[in-house]
This record gives C-alpha cells, structure tokens and sequence, in this order.
C-alpha cells in the first residue's frame, strides 16, 4: 500500500456507485478497475451499486450479467430523464458501507490514488472527506480544459474556497452526503456538497488522480445541456450562499 498517513488496522468500507448511461462496453472495465484498486488498496469490505440513468443500449443487460456472477454488485434502475447527481444520490440511499464515491460509468477515472484516500481514511485522523484533481489534464481537449479552468475559478472566487477541482472523485461519509438537501441534479451536484462541507467546516484533503482516454462512446458532460446545467447551479449556489451568510 502506498501510505499516506500512518494507517490503523482497520481498513475503510466503501460503497462504488457507479452511475450509467449506455456504457454497455465501458463497464465490465469499470467494474475490473474497481476490483483491482480495491485489493491494492487493501480494501475487502466494499460492494459496488450500477445506477443506470435509462440506458438504450445493453448497459442493463449487462449490469445484470455482472450482478448474476458477483453478490457484491447490486443494479438500481429506474432514473430515466434524471442527472448524473441524482442518479448518484439514489444509489446513496441503499449504500451499506461508511463510505461512498462516485465511479463513473465511462471508466475516465483512473483508481489508482485509491491506496492513499484509504490509507488517509484508516488513519488515527481521517480526513472527513477525500477530494480529487485531475493530475494530467492535457489529455483532455483544450475547450474542455478551459471550461473546467474558467468554472473552478469562478466557483472558488464567488464562494472564497481553494479547491483545485469539484467534479472528480470524492469519498463522503455515507450518512453526510445522505443527510443533504442538494439543489443541483446533474454534474454540479459535488460543487454543492464540497460548499456545503466547506462552510460546515469539514476537514477533506485533496489527491491527484489521472485520467484516460475513453474507449467507447461518447463523453456526456461537455453537451450544451450540461454545460448550461453547471453554470446555472453555480448562479443558484451563489444566491443561496448570500442568503444564508450573514452581511458585515
């Protein structure tokens, strides 16, 4: 294990929810990646949710085939029309584990910076939360690097925070992240809660996680819908941040 904190004995439980949206190719790799990750991780205790968001193609099929060989997936359906950030938050509400992360379902992420968030978590002083930021950036296309760019700037000037990235990976605690009312549905959803916990006052510390290319299809984050989804969030989070914070 790759520590980054001095570790206890016991290791974190964590609840992979993995959101999907016609990743009928994409996840079987999603799922051996977890797997993967998970024992380098030192990991046992863990289970991992398929939430498709009304998939057209064999996702379900396939999700299926997968939960019929391992009695650790389990497969919610049923979020046809609805975001990526509610499509998570229903698989929260079944989650078992302490912990919980999004894994999304194009397998963009790599898993890798998985052994240091659980040797953190372990820890004698766990962070309540582990945030993280895309290390190699440039594999992306340039409008999508400066859309990201513009938007965590914007996000940590309107809101004085210092986060490096708001819509990678995050570990939450189960029972916080289920406790909230979160506003935004869709992409925007983490940039919500990461404000929620900042102005609670929680304690979360950032790891560089890398990505690579997608395999199969198409990425669903930079459509016209999505990108207008996160600014309009980012407005309504503001107004919601001035309401609730008191003036000098």
């Amino acid at each position: 294990m790759n520590a980054a904190a001095p570790a206890t004995a016991d290791a974190p439980s964590l609840s992979f929810i993995i959101p999907t949206l016609n990743e009928e190719k994409n996840l079987p790799d999603v799922i051996a990646e977890i797997v993967e990750n998970a024992e380098k991780s030192g990991v046992s205790d863990y289970e991992m949710i398929i939430v498709d968001g009304g998939s057209a193609d064999g996702t379900v099929e396939t999700a299926e085939n997968i939960c019929a060989r391992n009695p650790g997936v389990s497969l919610v359906r049923g979020g046809e029309g609805q975001g990526v950030g509610s499509n998570f938050l229903r698989g929260v509400r079944v989650a078992k584990k302490r912990h919980c992360l999004i894994v999304p379902g194009d397998n963009e992420f790599n898993l890798d910076f998985l052994p240091k968030a659980a040797s953190l978590l372990s820890s004698a002083a766990p962070p309540a939360m582990v945030v993280t930021h895309v290390e190699n950036s440039s594999i992306r296309p340039l409008h999508r690097r400066i859309i990201s760019a513009l938007y965590i700037n914007i996000f940590n000037f309107l809101f004085s925070t210092n986060f490096k990235y708001t819509n990678g990976i995050v570990v939450y605690p189960v029972e916080w992240i289920r406790s909230l009312e979160l506003c935004s549905t869709g992409y925007s959803f983490q940039s919500e809660a990461l404000l929620t916990a900042h102005r609670q006052g929680k304690r979360f510390v950032q790891l560089g996680m890398r990505m690579r290319p997608r395999r199969h299809g198409r990425s669903k984050a930079l459509s016209i819908a999505a990108v207008v989804e996160v600014f309009l969030s980012l407005a309504k989070m503001r107004l919601a941040h001035k309401k609730a914070t008191p003036s000098s």
